[in-house]
């Protein structure tokens, strides 16, 4: 209740400031128009502020006398100020929007007076509204009224400005309105705009009094549902839905808009003065968008340009009005800032009729229209339909650069704060721009700040160093940018490497970063700013702030500089000081450099610690040592992951930060096996060389100090340690016993395989080659069986690391077997010499334990330790050497101090048993098990501790009951814990659960037994079961991660073994001796600190060799990026994100092509109308001319008939076969179907449609004399011409394609003497349009099948003298009639013909009819009398050759067909005899070979297909698949008189079960099975007289069979009924013997010779 009581309180106060910080405007006074009115008209009267009197409320019962002014009183002008009062705003909250029905549109809203204060607005909307602070200022303005755009530029102009606002989180001031250019902002909002209400920050500006049902929205913090439907005879409008926000601004009108122009404009100078960001002295751009506009947009364009600093203007082309102009205008005075007298006159007049005005006005009008281009420079101009045009939020953003008259810092901040790359990229970051001193490194340092990784990136692309940017100020000032969450985060890790806390307003130092990454990474890790150097050079360089130092800098500060960045050798750092100096300025570091080698390496770690992963990502790609970096990101996630998870925060945060790790450890082990897979040395190179800005580490051991194991089990850092582990021993097979054998006979060393020094260069020097100086005996040349090689020999074998382990691994055997002895037989007062070799070997062991603390990598003592106790096994070996000197302490004594002596000598041989198994860790098969038991004893501890409470909880009453009289004593303690914990085991004690034989027996004794039996079920049955069970869940989760974990704990194994002496104890005290004589040589000569840095597996590199290593490791994060930038793309999502983009390309490019041919079919429309008008006149002129020259009708007959001879063709027509006609007589050629022939000629379309526009009588007379002249055509076509045939079939591989130029339908237009008859005066001209090309000799036809012109004249003239005088009374009527039949026919819509060409051929099919032999059976097949056309065009046979043994094949493309003999569009296979088989069959047919091929190559299949029918229906139900054979058609091509197949072309994997031999597949389906079996099942179905073979198809579809005949059928009937792949009792046989009866075959009660056993 105190939380709802606070909010309602803060929401009261908003409230109350809206109301008292906003007014509205009421009528106060009424002002009328005329001063006589009578009373009962008052209130029909309409006031001057728009309301109608009777619409005012009233105090007083009637208006003030006054108010009636007389005749001779001036009319007082109507006024805000002297008219309305203002009063206390009523009406705000929320609107929700009823008719987006889509997604839910509310818009926060309030009523504001005219002269409301704009910095009372702002402060509203920023605070009240809580709306994002604007970074720019999109203001719309446009046409009001209802428009339409053009739709490229609707697109461009919707989806630009939404882009342009969300990119840069703009504001968009538009009217609010639901009409004009309001309406198409809120169409691109609900197109391209997001669902958050605080991304939409869409603001209408509004009159109150032009808002539509503005009644509805009075109430104060309302949730009002709005209804956008408006009174369309209202001159008010309705709000726009899409928008999110309103400024209804109110002052006292009604239905007069333009009262917030002035409202609008304040708030937007107010808006200005904002900051674009925090950091950034920019305020915020405006820029105005102008789209179509009335002519007060010229105004407010001049008054946007005109002002200081100018406002620029962008103008969407083509939006027409005022946008327009401005276009025109702007691209005129572009050269020349006058236009021509003619041009300027022509525009005057546009301006005119563009804004309906008179021509004062727009003379007015173009003189504003020139002002405004006198700021050319503020407008920009966007045309959407330039080819070359940029994308528009790109050119709006470009403007608003272009058009502030900004500096480039200036906009270089703009486009920072907007985070558009792109746009500094393409225009401010080009070359020759002049930038102030330090303005670059401040934009890198906001970039840095304000997370704009983009921004960094474009700035390092164009030459920023960051050597010369980066600072120890700026170091600081990042690491203490406000950052929320962030910085307190830090702060408390600070506290936490500090182990203090830290006062407010604490500034964060490099040195306090430095504790954090050592606090954080952990272990033997020192940070460059923690070291002493640095830290003696920050204090004094802190004492020294606000001083002006001096040109010369002392030794010291130029050290402190050197030792800033990572640490360098001698050499490397006096050539570093003697090259490179560098200068103070006042502070620290102002104008320093940060002597850092790898400063990206600064960077990197933090962002990291800043928490922003992408420019975490960013760094990690730029510099070297990318590996290393993805690794510390990894390990610095983790261990902030860990203090979240510590500190009871976020679990969010700390599951973002454990993502961040997993996703920078996936990033180290791509990489690694990038380059694994380049170069394999190399990468182990980069595994174990030391780096020098990460505390001298190497990969290796940053990752294992990360605990990241997928790294450390990568095959490339296997590979290594395995390299590591044999050391110089090149052995593959039974190392251990050569090892061992070797070790008892050491001259068998001289017989071992050694590597070479190629094979050893990424292997890590061993520490006694180091500290000997070895390595440059062993760069020498050594002649082989020298001494030298001997010795070197010997050397390689005792060092390696594998030697070292069974040299000490039989060396402790021997002393765990002494130590046995010791123990188990009677101690004596003086130790034996078997004691003594015990007490050498620990103590000599402790001495080992004591180097290893003390050489360590650490530099405290105490950080030393605190690494070296972290190992579980250096504890116990801690505990085990001191309780052994305990035992030897006491063993000194007498008695009893001697028997405890041997009471710890006992105890302490179970910890140097139980060291046994870290040496069996060493193998791969016992070491995944160790784990698997450190893991279970590790994580048992809470069951073993609520075990332990059952069992005290048993325990103490159990005792308490069966002794109450019990005395103090420590065997108390035993017996509550004894006996109990046995019973675990199995042992009740069921004796003791006997009732007391004596009275001395506790009365209470019976409760014993039964809790024993509570605890026995509790504890053994529950307890016991739970941890047998967490166990198995333990044992199953390491089984698939022991391998992993073995090969993590491997480096540790290797690693003590490589830095071990070789010599085992007692003997490695001589090692020792050594190594204390070399540390005391090498600090006397000054190498003290080198000894100490190399310590561990590392590989030293020249600066050559680094350099080639660094070069490698970049040229694989390329790859790797590059690769991963491929993957990402490839993804399918991008893929359809991409088509769908390239999709509405298309779409936008076939509206376009659509609108421009609705616009050249509109433009031929009107100019035929025009042409028909033409026509009429000149035939009316024509005959009118005819009527007057003619005296006599006798004179005008003969005129008549001689024009009719003159005019006729020497040449015949080129018409298609199917307009042919038979012989008519001259009563059949009238007038009319003269020009019914004339019509049907003026298309060149196929038959079947021009038959369609024939006379229903004439049309089945037309198509019996169609057929019959196609049928003596083709009988007496001979060979073809030259040039005229197409041949169809080609070579394997290739094939035949023919153009729609060869075969034109209509596309044509090549005029020849037939094509270009003169027309006739008499009305009835022949004028066929051309049809197609001398090629298309199929569609030409005999002229004496049709009555010449002379002919019809001639029968015209012996007409009777009445019919002629008739005719020539109606021959103007039928001129004009015939025109308009022509302006009719062009009138009607033009439907598309296919023009995809072919070549005619004639199509012959069966039908099934009943038979009259047999009416109950089954119908046969015959063919069909009806013969039909159809278009064939050749496609290219890409897909493969169809040929075959015996016929040639083709696809064809069917262009057209006559009813349904074939579908357009499909694609068919055509198919052909060879020439070589028809010559071979035509003994046999001496008529047509091929017609009589192809007939059989049809009846076989047809065969086939009725014996599939038969078997689909008798087949039992469960065989699933029910195939089928194509339809097979012939063909007559009638340019050869060729005769083919035709069939359906399959899609699909073709195959081929069984060929007409009978041979056959093996079948692995159903369906293969079901097939074979048919071809069995048709030999006996016909009685083994016929066998169908040769079947093939696409699944089910088959097509192509060869039905077989055996010979005495076929030989008795005489005939050869089938194709000529019947092979007849050879194929027969040949299946019979190969086919193997399958499941199907079983099913169908069919038997063969192969016959197997189905169950």
């Amino acid at each position: 209740m105190v939380g709802l009581f606070i909010r309602k309180t803060a929401a009261q106060l908003i409230f109350c400031n809206v109301e008292q910080m906003f007014l509205k405007q009421t009528q106060s006074d009424l002002m009328m128009k005329c001063s006589d009115i009578s009373d009962n008209l008052f209130s029909s009267i309409r006031c001057c502020c728009g309301r109608l009197m009777g619409e005012h409320s009233w105090q007083e019962s009637f208006p003030p006398i006054s108010l009636y002014p007389s005749p001779e009183q001036g009319m007082e002008e109507w006024s805000m100020e002297a008219h309305t009062k203002a009063t206390s705003t009523n009406a705000y909250g929320i609107i929700d929007f009823q008719d987006t029905a889509t997604r839910v549109c509310r818009a926060k809203y309030v009523r504001v007076a005219v002269d409301s204060k704009p910095e009372a607005l702002l402060q509203l909307m920023l605070r009240e509204w809580q709306m994002e602070r604007p970074k720019l200022l999109l203001t719309v303005h446009g046409g009001s009224e209802n428009f339409i755009l053009p739709p490229k530029v609707k697109q461009a102009f919707s989806k630009g400005l939404i882009t342009a606002a969300i990119s840069t989180g703009a504001w968009i001031f538009t009217d609010g309105i639901n009409t004009g250019v309001s309406k198409y902002v809120g169409e691109a909002v609900k197109l391209f705009g997001g669902h958050d209400l605080r991304k939409r920050n869409t603001i209408g500006i509004t009159p109150w009094g032009m808002i539509d049902n503005n009644l509805d929205l009075i109430g104060r913090d309302v949730f009002r549902p709005y209804q956008p439907l408006g009174n369309p005879l209202s001159k008010r409008t309705c709000l726009n839905g899409f928008h999110s926000h309103f400024l209804l601004v109110d002052d006292g009108t009604l239905g007069k808009p333009g009262c917030q122009q002035g409202l609008r404009r304040k708030l937007e100078k107010q808006i200005q003065l904002l900051k674009i960001h925090p950091r950034l002295n920019q305020g915020v751009p405006v820029l105005c968008v102008v789209v179509e506009g009335s002519a007060a947009i010229v105004s407010t364009v001049l008054d946007y340009v005109s002002n200081a600093p100018p406002v620029p203007v962008f103008v969407f082309e083509g939006s027409g009005k005022a946008a327009d102009l401005f276009a025109f205008l702007h691209k005129q005075t572009a050269n020349d800032r006058q236009l021509d007298a003619d041009i300027e006159e022509d525009f005057l007049g546009r301006i005119g009729d563009v804004f309906g005005v008179e021509r004062t006005e727009a003379a007015h009008l173009y003189t504003l229209l020139q002002q405004c281009m006198d700021h050319r420079q503020s407008i920009t101009i966007f045309d959407s339909e330039a080819d070359e045009q940029m994308a528009t939020d790109a050119a709006i953003l470009t403007a608003v650069l272009k058009g502030t008259k900004a500096s480039p810092s200036e906009q270089l901040s703009m486009a920072l704060a907007w985070d558009r790359a792109d746009i500094a990229q393409k225009d401010i970051l080009v070359y020759g721009q002049h930038w102030q001193v330090g303005s670059l490194e401040q934009a890198m340092l906001d970039s840095l700040v304000m997370d704009r990784v983009s921004f960094v990136k474009l700035l390092i692309d164009n030459g920023m160093t960051m050597s010369r940017f980066l600072t120890v100020d700026r170091l600081e000032e990042l690491y203490n940018s406000p950052q929320g969450q962030t910085q307190r985060f830090l702060q408390h890790l600070v506290e936490d490497a500090k182990q203090t806390s830290l006062p407010t307003g604490y500034r964060l130092s490099l040195i306090d970063m430095g504790l954090v990454i050592e606090y954080l990474i952990g272990g033997a890790y020192r940070s460059t700013y923690t070291r002493k150097n640095f830290r003696a050079a920050y204090s004094r360089i802190q004492c020294k702030v606000g001083m002006s130092l001096k040109k010369s800098r002392s030794l010291q500060d130029l050290h402190f500089f050197r030792t800033a960045q990572p640490y360098k050798s001698k050499d490397q750092t006096e050539s570093t000081g003697s090259s490179h100096q560098v200068v103070l300025s006042h502070g620290l570091g102002r104008t320093t450099l940060l002597p850092c080698t790898f400063n990206s390496n600064d960077l990197f770690v933090w962002a990291v610690l800043q928490q922003r992963q992408q420019m975490a990502l960013f760094l990690w790609q730029h510099g070297e040592e990318a590996l290393a970096r993805a690794i510390v990101g990894c390990k610095l996630y983790r261990s902030m992951a860990f203090e979240v998870r510590q500190s009871n925060m976020d679990d969010n945060v700390a599951e973002r930060f454990q993502s961040y790790s997993l996703e920078f450890g996936q990033l180290a082990v791509d990489v690694l096996d990038c380059a694994f897979q380049q170069n394999e040395q190399m990468a182990m190179k980069l595994l174990t060389s030391e780096m020098e800005a990460w505390s001298h580490f190497t990969c290796l051991q940053l990752a294992v100090s990360s605990c990241h194991r997928p790294f450390v089990s990568h095959s490339c850092t296997q590979t290594l340690l395995t390299d590591l582990w044999t050391g110089p021993l090149n052995m593959r097979k039974n190392s251990f016993m050569k090892i061992i054998l070797s070790l008892l006979l050491p001259p068998a060393i001289l017989f071992l395989e050694f590597k070479s020094k190629a094979e050893m260069c990424h292997v890590p020097q061993s520490h006694e080659a180091m500290l000997f100086g070895l390595e440059s005996v062993k760069s020498l040349p050594v002649p082989e069986g020298s001494f030298l090689s001997w010795i070197t020999r010997l050397y390689d074998f005792y060092t390696a690391p594998v030697v070292k382990f069974w040299f000490h691994t039989m060396s402790y055997l021997g002393f765990l077997m002494l130590f046995s002895y010791v123990i188990l037989v009677k101690m004596e007062d003086q130790p034996s010499v078997q004691e003594w070799l015990v007490i050498l070997y620990i103590v000599s062991t402790a001495v080992e334990k004591t180097r290893e603390v003390l050489m360590s990598e650490p530099r405290k003592l105490r950080q030393k330790l605190k690494v070296w106790f972290s190992e579980y096994w250096n504890k116990s070996d801690f505990v085990a050497i001191l309780l052994f000197l305990v035992g030897l302490s006491m063993r000194c004594h007498a008695d009893p101090y001697r028997t405890g002596g041997h009471v710890a000598y006992s105890l302490d041989i179970i910890f140097w048993f139980i060291r046994v198994l870290d040496l069996l860790a060493v193998n791969q098969h016992a070491g995944p098990y160790l784990t698997m038991i450190t893991k279970m004893t590790s994580n048992m501890f809470f069951i073993v501790v609520m075990m332990a409470i059952v069992l005290l909880s048993f325990g103490v009453s159990r005792q308490a009951i069966l002794s109450p009289d019990h005395d103090p004593s420590w065997s108390l303690a035993r017996d509550i814990v004894f006996q109990p914990y046995w019973m675990i085991f199995g042992e009740v004690y069921a004796g003791e659960h006997e009732p007391c034989s004596d009275e001395s027996c506790p009365p209470e004794s019976f409760l014993a037994p039964l809790l024993q039996a509570v605890y026995m079920f509790f504890q053994y049955i529950i307890m016991v079961n739970i941890l047998i069970a967490f166990f198995n869940n333990i044992y199953f989760d390491m089984a698939s991660i022991s391998n992993k974990l073995w090969k993590y704990n491997r480096y540790r194994y290797i690693r003590t073994y490589q830095e071990r002496p070789w010599l085992p104890p007692p003997l490695i005290l001589l090692s020792h001796v050594a190594l204390a004589v070399r540390s005391i040589y090498r600090r006397f000569s000054g190498d003290a600190e080198q000894e100490e840095r190399r310590s561990g597996l590392k590989l030293y590199l020249g600066l050559e060799d680094r350099k080639r290593l660094y070069e490698f490791e970049e040229k694989c994060v390329e790859l790797y990026l590059h690769e991963k930038n491929e993957d990402l793309h490839s993804t399918p999502i991008n893929r359809i994100r991409a088509t769908a983009e390239r999709a509405d390309e298309m779409c936008g490019m076939v509206g376009e092509v659509s609108e421009k041919v609705d616009v050249i079919q509109d433009s031929l429309s009107e100019l035929d109308g025009q042409l028909g008008q033409l026509q009429d006149l000149s035939v009316l002129a024509v005959d009118t001319l005819t009527l007057l020259s003619a005296s006599d009708s006798r004179q005008q007959e003969e005129a008549r008939l001689a024009q009719c001879r003159h005019v006729l063709p020497a040449t015949r027509h080129i018409l298609p076969h199917s307009w042919t006609l038979p012989h008519r007589g001259a009563e059949d050629c009238d007038v009319s179907n003269v020009r019914r022939l004339e019509i049907k000629t003026c298309k060149s379309t196929p038959p079947s449609l021009l038959k369609g526009s024939a006379v229903e009588g004439s049309r089945r007379a037309s198509q019996e004399r169609h057929v019959g002249v196609r049928e003596t055509r083709a009988g007496k076509k001979g060979l073809p011409e030259a040039g005229e045939e197409t041949n169809w079939f080609r070579g394997p591989g290739r094939g035949s394609h023919v153009s729609s130029s060869q075969f034109n339908l209509g596309g044509g237009r090549t005029k020849t003497p037939s094509e270009t008859p003169e027309s006739s005066r008499c009305g009835s001209p022949i004028s066929p349009k051309p049809f197609g090309t001398a090629h298309s000799k199929a569609w030409t036809y005999d002229p004496h099948l049709y009555p010449s012109q002379e002919e019809a004249s001639v029968e015209e003239g012996e007409e009777d003298a009445e019919r002629e005088e008739k005719e020539e009374e109606d021959v103007p009527n039928l001129e004009v009639f015939r025109n308009n039949l022509m302006r009719l026919a062009h009138s009607i819509p033009f439907t598309p013909v296919s023009i995809l060409g072919g070549e005619e051929v004639s199509v012959y099919f069966l039908e099934e009819v009943c038979s009259k032999a047999e009416p109950e059976s089954s119908s046969v097949s015959s063919w069909s009398s009806r013969v039909q056309s159809a278009m064939l065009k050749p496609l290219s046979s890409e897909e493969g050759s169809l040929d075959g043994g015996l016929r040639q094949g083709s696809r064809m493309l069917c262009t057209w067909a006559e009813q349904d003999v074939l579908q357009p569009g499909q694609i068919y296979v055509v198919k052909a005899f060879k020439p070589e088989v028809i010559r071979a069959w035509q003994r046999y047919f001496h008529g047509s070979t091929a017609l009589q091929l192809c007939l059989r190559e049809i009846q076989q299949q047809r065969a086939a297909q009725k014996m599939m029918q038969v078997f689909n229906q008798i087949k039992p139900k469960d065989m699933h698949h029910s195939p089928r054979f194509l339809d097979v058609c012939l063909v007559l091509r009638h340019s050869n008189g060729q005769w083919l197949t035709i069939e359906r072309n399959l899609i699909g994997n073709f195959r081929k079960y069984n060929n007409n031999t009978g041979e056959e597949i093996a079948p692995c389906c159903s369906l293969e099975d079901t097939l074979l079996a048919f071809s069995h099942w048709t030999y006996e179905y016909s009685r083994r007289e016929m066998l169908v073979l040769d079947i093939q198809g696409v699944g089910e579809e088959l097509t192509d069979p060869t039905v077989v005949m055996a010979d005495d059928q076929s030989c008795s009937r005489g005939e050869v009924l089938f194709g000529p792949d019947n092979l007849g009792d050879v194929a027969i046989n040949g299946f019979l013997q190969k086919h193997s009866c399958n499941l199907c075959c079983h099913r169908l009660g069919l038997k063969g010779q192969k016959c197997h056993t189905f169950l």
